[in-house]
């Protein structure tokens, strides 16, 4: 016998029974069955409970005949279910006339049952009187007509709270769909920004591999491969996660430069500035490659004189600040105030979406001339408890 088998009898009876309530119950069924139950129940305590302050006749009796009128009244909530739900795609207004002539009508059934049920001294389980002619002349249809009231109120009631609960738990689905939409759609933007590598980088490496194998210079060539692999490596494959470390953010970068510095060897010099306090602090990956690379491609490139690169980062208050300094100048527009504007390059028009599309209005780049010759790009970023979530 496998060992599965013996359970395999109880298996099949949850499934029967999960398939009964799918059928019985197929739309919101948690919801149905809860405030079908909770509200016949109350009602059915209710009823109850005025044994302890009313005598009657037959206590134990009446308690049976209440069981099975609140099972009647439960059977009929379930009809006006099923009829909310047939009429679902049709809009509110077929809703709403589901509550009105229809359930007055299921309303008044439970009453003419309710007189059946309780106009006769019955004994314990006794329901033969139920098999008995109806005489409608005998009923009391003051009291049929209270009761219809009684029931069509509790069965709107039920209906506009199951709408309400229904309608409510819909739009939540929906936001939280588009909430998941949105989500993948910024993940997806963020990865593309991410690697938006500079293939002038690319090809300038492999170009200055190639000139120092010309020149013979083997082990300079292989460290340029080796570096240059490193950081592909890790840019393409290690570049999924969304968020790393300030340190690991600089040492890549640091790598970016030693590659750069095969290329230009006298004239290149960086200096790294890191705050301890930053080094735990999580930024996303990458945020600072464009504008090292704006350095190298605009400043190292067109000079023939030492070019320094400054990367420093500080904490101010709540904020991070990440600094790219190096000779030069900013162009800035006529008349800007205060020396700060952002840039219109690829390069920075990547970083600004990058920074929109996780921080929204709580991070920013400025670009900044300062009074000892140099263009400096800083980044101000928040705590990252900050970065957009779903709600």
């Amino acid at each position: 016998m496998r060992p599965d088998s013996a359970n395999r009898p109880a298996q099949q009876a949850a499934t029967k029974n999960s398939s009964l309530f799918n059928r019985l119950f197929p739309v919101n069924r948690d919801l149905a069955i809860k405030s079908i139950f909770g509200v016949w129940v109350a009602y059915f305590l209710f009823a109850t409970s005025r044994f302890f302050y009313v005598t009657q006749n037959h206590p134990d009796a009446l308690f049976v005949q209440r069981i099975l009128m609140t099972s009647i009244c439960i059977t009929f909530t379930w009809l006006l279910y099923r009829l909310l739900i047939a009429v679902r795609r049709h809009g509110m207004a077929a809703e709403i006339f589901m509550l009105t002539l229809p359930t007055i009508i299921l309303a008044n059934y439970i009453a003419i049952l309710d007189q059946i049920v309780f106009d006769h001294d019955a004994l314990l389980f006794d329901f033969s009187y139920l098999l008995d002619p109806v005489e409608l002349a005998s009923f009391d249809w003051a009291y049929v007509l209270d009761e219809a009231f009684t029931r069509y109120f509790i069965l709107a009631s039920w209906g506009a709270l199951y709408l309400a609960l229904s309608h409510s738990q819909n739009a939540q689905r929906m936001m939280a769909h588009s909430r998941q939409l949105e989500r993948v759609n910024r993940e997806s933007e963020l990865r593309a920004l991410r690697y938006q590598l500079n293939p002038h980088f690319v090809f300038n490496a492999l170009n200055s591999v190639s000139s120092l194998i010309i020149d013979q210079k083997n082990e300079q060539a292989e460290k340029l491969v080796d570096d240059l692999a490193d950081y592909m490596r890790a840019v393409l494959t290690g570049g999924a996660q969304d968020m790393i470390a300030v340190e690991q953010e600089i040492a890549q970068q640091v790598r970016y430069l030693e590659i750069e510095r095969m290329r230009f060897p006298e004239r290149l010099h960086y200096i790294v500035n890191i705050d301890p306090a930053t080094n735990g602090w999580s930024i996303p990956a990458l945020i600072i490659q464009p504008l090292i690379e704006n350095a190298v491609k605009f400043g190292v490139s067109e000079t023939d004189q030492p070019f320094n690169i400054v990367i420093s980062t500080q904490i101010e208050g709540d904020r991070l600040r990440i600094s790219v300094a190096n000779n030069g100048r900013v162009k800035l527009p006529a008349g800007q105030v205060n020396d700060r504007t952002v840039g219109t390059g690829t390069g920075l028009t990547n970083i600004q979406n990058r920074l929109r599309a996780l921080y929204g209005q709580n991070a920013s780049l400025f670009l900044a001339n300062s009074k000892d010759g140099m263009a400096i790009a800083t980044i101000v970023l928040p705590d990252p408890s900050l970065i957009f979530e779903d709600i």
